[in-house]
């Protein structure tokens, strides 16, 4: 990179000065910022020829860069030795205010590179044991968060999402709660078949379920559709009690979705309830979690009830796992540790190919790799003698869920 400074007989500028920064010949700028610490003017360009970057593999490239430190006053280039004068190189300790934790960082130089890196380890003075250690960039356009701002950051986070957490109410109050907001005609639940459409309202006294058919659906006016009652209903209980008993309800009828602000969601706590039981019996297959999801999705509302009164089972052991959602049937911990075989005994493990994903399987025979594949999207296995599928996960890492 050169730089060009402004004369008498022509004027450059650029947003640090009066003079131009002129990347090498197929190079670019990618960044340009004063440095946090130094005040240096930091830049740093990249090679435009593609040609010249390196694989790194699993579809990922390495670019050659270039970063260079300059006075911004003057916009000359400066040489480490220059550059080198603004830092401390020996390592830098840092006790917390409440003498908990003790941060060593120390800035260290890279030849090869030419820039540096920070080193940063974060010790928990009640027990002298390393809790994190990192290593990062080095130049800053703002004030770098260190590993001890991290930390208290990440526990003021939490805290402040426990009491979001405990300030949620269960399904119970939340239940009580739509209860005390129930009012003479609130709309209860649109729900339809393959030929008809049918609706729960509240009368002020009690619920009435009504029906109608509909034969072209994507006319429908729902201004003018007209509603047979068919059956009224004392509690709201007792409508849960009669249609919500088994996997034919939500398997045959399919919610209505419209304006959800239009509805009184006082059945959430049974619709969450049934699932939950669901969940636990994994009396269900992957295409028919799908039906249940559309449920759910409907009656779900961000910081409605607290999280924990959405529950999922490991579909091995019955051990209550997190819930989510994408993978219903997805194995505990301790069940993913066990002993995982092919259909001819062979011991199996998986991971993945590298930082995009992938799925790669090892075939072990008394703890040494025999055969590795990278071919297969998801793999048959099993575990004390039952099948389930391990596949890639979605935010990366393995998946393991039970068979349908």
């Amino acid at each position: 990179m050169k730089v060009l400074k402004s004369s008498l007989q022509k004027k450059y500028t650029c947003e640090f000065g009066d003079y131009e920064l002129v990347p090498d010949e197929g190079w670019k700028i990618s960044q340009s910022f004063i440095d946090y610490e130094s005040g240096l003017l930091y830049v740093s360009t990249n090679d435009t020829d593609e040609s010249n970057w390196g694989d790194a593999g699993y579809g990922t490239r390495t670019i050659p860069v270039k970063n260079y430190l300059l006075d911004p006053k003057t916009g000359d280039i400066l040489s480490r030795k220059q550059w080198s004068a603004y830092f401390s190189y020996e390592p830098q300790i840092t006790y917390s205010e409440d003498g908990k934790y003790k941060m060593i960082t120390t800035r260290v130089h890279n030849e090869e590179r030419g820039t540096d890196s920070i080193h940063e380890e974060l010790i928990d003075l009640e027990n002298n044991k390393k809790i994190s250690s990192a290593k990062s960039i080095s130049f800053f356009k703002e004030k770098r968060e260190t590993a001890l701002d991290q930390r208290y950051r990440e526990i003021r986070e939490r805290e402040e999402r426990k009491a979001q957490l405990d300030a949620m109410p269960t399904l119970t109050e939340f239940f009580e709660l739509k209860m005390q907001d129930l009012r003479a005609g609130d709309l209860i639940l649109e729900f339809c078949d393959q030929l008809q459409y049918f609706r729960l309202t509240y009368t002020g006294s009690r619920f009435e379920l009504s029906k109608v058919r509909v034969r072209n659906r994507s006319s429908i006016d729902w201004k003018t559709i007209r509603y047979k009652k068919i059956k009224v209903f004392e509690t709201i209980e007792d409508f849960a009690t009669m249609y919500l008993n088994s996997k034919s309800w939500y398997l045959k009828h399919s919610v209505v979705y419209r304006n959800q602000n239009d509805f009184n969601k006082l059945l959430k706590k049974f619709i969450v309830h049934y699932f939950n039981v669901l969940r636990l019996t994994h009396d269900f297959t992957h295409q028919e979690y799908g039906k249940i999801q559309q449920w759910e999705n409907f009656f779900y509302e961000r910081d409605s009830v607290k999280p924990s009164e959405y529950k999922q089972f490991c579909p091995h052991c019955k051990a209550p796992v997190l819930y989510y959602p994408r993978y219903p049937k997805s194995i505990c911990r301790n069940c993913s540790a066990k002993t995982i075989t092919d259909e001819h005994g062979v011991t199996l493990s998986f991971s993945n190919l590298g930082m995009s994903g992938g799925l790669k399987i090892q075939y072990k025979k008394e703890g040494k790799i025999i055969h590795e594949d990278d071919t297969q999207f998801e793999k048959r296995c099993f575990i004390d003698g039952k099948p389930f599928i391990a596949t890639e996960a979605y935010f990366g890492g393995i998946v393991i869920q039970a068979a349908d």
